[in-house]
């Protein structure tokens, strides 16, 4: 009996010997099929691009790290994301500059002081009005950083800002004589432009960014934006798109809040002043009747063999009584021939593309912009629109952390250039500056 209970023993340990062996074979096989698995996918993947690629903007939309097959393996909304990133990267080449933004042409007076630095092409304007001559740095004077090839002019008349206080050392570098002032604003005139993305430094595919919106610098008065290039940076496409996304956030939120607040204004004054200003909010008014004319006739148009009867007969009522009431009000034979679903007769394409091409929304005659709101908001006041403009600049610095600030900017400087002792009419206007270097204030101005 005891060795019948031994060899049962015997025999239930061999068993489980025999379970723990196939359950940790059973283990293992599992580890690498998983591990495997993991592997294909990682290796079938397609990454996306970040910033750091190198080859992000490379101009060529057609090869893609992945292929079709693949590609088609990816959630649709993947899908989606890639093809706009494709379209996006076909854009860089036409939506950037085509030069450098700054030319660092050096601008002297007549005792051979540095004065600012402005563009190439204004530079020659000043050589064509023959108020200014082609020259070089003062003698002793060390171009460090610069180079001994550094374009400069040299005023031929007295500017007004000669009394202004700067540098007089006569064997003083460039950089000592900026440095050596007070004035943020004038080492931020004086110093050398780098042409290259001030958040990450890239130095190509360069796009030029208002710090103050377009939309709302533009209706500043012009002392706040004549010859201001303090407040026009580079930054590259990704930096900017990052940047733009935030700041027209920012412009809804600030046009939003104070459309609200006016409303609620002029609605306690007079509700019926207060309704009519609701209607200032939409740049457009849609038809909604007409919308579902133009929904009905675009779904039968491309998804119609896969739609539901019951939805593809709905969608025809509604497309063939807007064509009948609409299109054919002379002809009662033809309008019945269109209504009448059951005769045979299928709507033609010809008669969907028009159905599509319904002008369902018009623009809003009272319309007024979120710029034009945000601007009246200000009242004209010089302490107001100072703010508004610092409260921009302070968010760029937020927003972006640039790295690369052109030397002497700053958040706290002015916001209007100084005077000037000559009328230089001609160069006026905002846009046509925009992509040159730096403007002189108390002189000459330029940009």
């Amino acid at each position: 009996m005891t060795s019948a209970w031994i060899a049962s023993t015997g025999n239930s340990s061999s068993k489980s010997n025999y379970w723990t062996t196939t359950q940790s074979l059973l283990a293992v096989g599992a580890l690498i099929a998983t591990t495997a698995s993991i592997y294909i996918v990682s290796t079938r993947h397609r990454a996306r691009p970040t910033k750091t690629d190198d080859d992000i903007y490379d101009g060529d939309t057609s090869s893609s790290p992945s292929s079709t097959d693949n590609a088609q393996l990816l959630p649709s909304h993947i899908q989606r994301e890639i093809y706009k990133l494709r379209q996006r990267k076909s854009k860089i080449p036409l939506i950037s500059m085509k030069k450098p933004m700054y030319d660092n042409v050096y601008m002297l007076d007549q005792e051979r002081e540095l004065l600012c630095t402005i563009s190439m092409k204004k530079a020659r304007w000043y050589i064509n009005k023959g108020i200014a001559e082609w020259s070089t740095f003062q003698n002793g004077t060390t171009t460090a950083n610069i180079g001994n090839d550094a374009k400069c002019i040299r005023l031929l008349f007295a500017h007004s800002g000669r009394n202004r206080q700067r540098p007089s050392s006569n064997n003083t570098s460039i950089e000592q004589q900026t440095t050596t002032t007070t004035s943020s604003e004038r080492l931020y005139l004086c110093s050398t432009k780098r042409n290259i993305c001030v958040s990450c430094g890239k130095s190509d595919h360069h796009i030029r960014h208002y710090i103050v919106p377009y939309a709302y610098r533009t209706l500043l008065p012009k002392q706040y934006k004549s010859h201001m290039s303090h407040d026009i940076v580079i930054l590259c496409p990704e930096c900017h798109l990052d940047c733009e996304r935030l700041t027209k956030r920012r412009m809804k939120d600030m046009e939003y809040e104070l459309r609200m607040n006016d409303m609620r204004r002029k609605s306690e004054e007079n509700d019926d002043i207060g309704l009519a200003y609701y209607n200032t909010i939409d740049p457009v008014i849609d038809d909604p009747k007409l919308g579902q004319v133009r929904s009905c006739a675009l779904a039968l148009l491309k998804w119609k063999a896969t739609m539901p009867q019951e939805q593809v007969e709905r969608y025809e009522m509604i497309v063939r009584t807007y064509l009948a009431s609409n299109v054919c009000t002379d002809d009662e034979e033809k309008k019945l021939t269109i209504l009448n679903r059951t005769g045979g007769m299928e709507l033609t394409k010809l008669q969907l593309q028009h159905a599509i091409n319904v002008k369902y929304r018009t623009k809003n005659p009272n319309y007024i912009p979120g710029a034009e709101i945000v601007i009246q908001s200000l009242n004209g006041e010089d302490r107001r629109i100072e703010l508004f403009i610092r409260e921009w600049r302070t968010f760029f610095i937020k927003t972006v952390h640039p790295q690369h600030m052109p030397l002497g900017w700053k958040v706290d400087n002015p916001v209007v250039c100084g005077s000037r002792d000559t009328d230089d009419d001609e160069n006026d206007d905002d846009d046509e500056r925009v992509g040159g270097d730096n403007d002189s204030r108390g002189v000459v101005k330029t940009w």
